[in-house]
């Protein structure tokens, strides 16, 4: 409320509450090339069964396969997926939903003989370049991004171990997530060999022919629930139910604002991201809701603020300046001249 009238706040949800994934690219390392388990024409990675599930509702959509093996996120290694022959290809495809599955070979950069700054500064990367990462997929295209948490592994041979995918780099990832304001798909808890051992390899690292296809469908199931919305009820704004939040204006992360409502301070677009799962991390970020400021005055306001500004003219002209004979003085007259106010 300001002195003269009320703040009403109005809401436009920008994007379609339906989601529609058109044009897929599947970026990734192995598990999403399908290493082990590729046939010509691929039949068995998890991208091509995503494409048939996809299908069943939506006969046009396209899912693209951009995976490359041995492949890692961060920029500076030598392995990096920005250096790979697939990297421009995916840019320039222009998805309309990216899904990123990146960080398993990232884990052998943790080594025992690692001080602590070197892991931090692996941490530090993976975040950064998964940052980069996503932006950069907005230049062709505005996707739909989901980013995975990379899933269980274990084989000591390769220095891929699941204590540095769990401690160092799922919790890079996660950051990255969270700052850009990007849907997470948490692999880790549900894609194991732990649990499911028939859907890996003996390696222990990649997905079975049956694990690619539950793996397909841990990701169907996260690109549907890209419906979500946020809610708003005059100033205050509502996102859906969840576990855990944190909201976004202009794109932007908005510090220390976790809990499921938010009151809106001014215009522009706001978008929360839900975690939506009580035993996972996954996120799903709702639609953004363009919030537009107009100020309406009360009744006879305008009025009252004309009168006000004349008395204040008046006022003004009555505090003029005069000598003992009356005269009116410059306001900047001579400072030991006594002086009068005439009221």
């Amino acid at each position: 409320m300001n002195m003269f009238g009320k703040i009403v706040l109005t809401a436009t949800v920008v994007a379609a509450s339906a989601f529609a994934a058109g044009k897929v690219a599947c970026v990734g390392n192995s598990i999403t090339y399908g290493y082990g388990i590729e046939s010509w024409p691929d039949q068995t990675s998890y991208p091509h069964h995503l494409q048939g599930m996809l299908r069943e509702n939506a006969p046009s959509d396209t899912v693209e396969n951009f995976g490359v093996s041995g492949l890692t996120v961060r920029k500076d290694d030598q392995a990096s997926y920005w250096k790979g022959y697939r990297f421009a290809p995916a840019i320039e495809f222009a998805a309309d939903t990216v899904i990123i599955e990146l960080g398993t070979n990232d884990s052998k950069a943790y080594t025992t003989w690692n001080t602590l700054a070197q892991d931090a500064a692996v941490d530090s990367a993976i975040t950064a370049d998964f940052e980069a990462l996503i932006d950069t997929f907005q230049v062709k295209s505005k996707p739909h991004v989901f980013i995975c948490l990379a899933p269980y592994v274990n084989n000591v041979e390769w220095n891929i171990l699941d204590t540095a995918v769990v401690n160092r780099v799922n919790p890079a990832i996660l950051r990255a997530g969270l700052e850009k304001g990007v849907n997470v798909i948490d692999l880790h808890s549900r894609f194991s060999a732990l649990e499911n051992p028939s859907w890996y390899l003996e390696d222990m690292v990649h997905p079975s022919v049956e694990g690619a296809k539950h793996l397909a469908e841990i990701v169907y199931a996260h690109l549907q629930m890209d419906t979500l919305h946020v809610t708003q009820d005059g100033s205050t704004l509502k996102a859906p139910k969840g576990f855990g939040y944190q909201w976004y204006k202009d794109g932007k992360l908005l510090e220390g604002e976790t809990l499921e409502t938010l009151a809106v301070t001014g215009e522009g677009e706001y978008k929360v991201s839900v975690k939506v799962d009580e035993n996972t991390l996954s996120r799903i970020v709702t639609s953004p809701l363009k919030v537009e400021k107009t100020t309406a005055l009360k009744p006879g306001a305008r009025e009252m603020l004309r009168e006000r500004s004349a008395g204040d003219a008046n006022m003004a002209k009555s505090a003029r300046r005069f000598d003992v004979q009356g005269r009116a003085l410059n306001a900047r007259g001579p400072s030991h001249q006594k002086i009068y106010i005439k009221r």
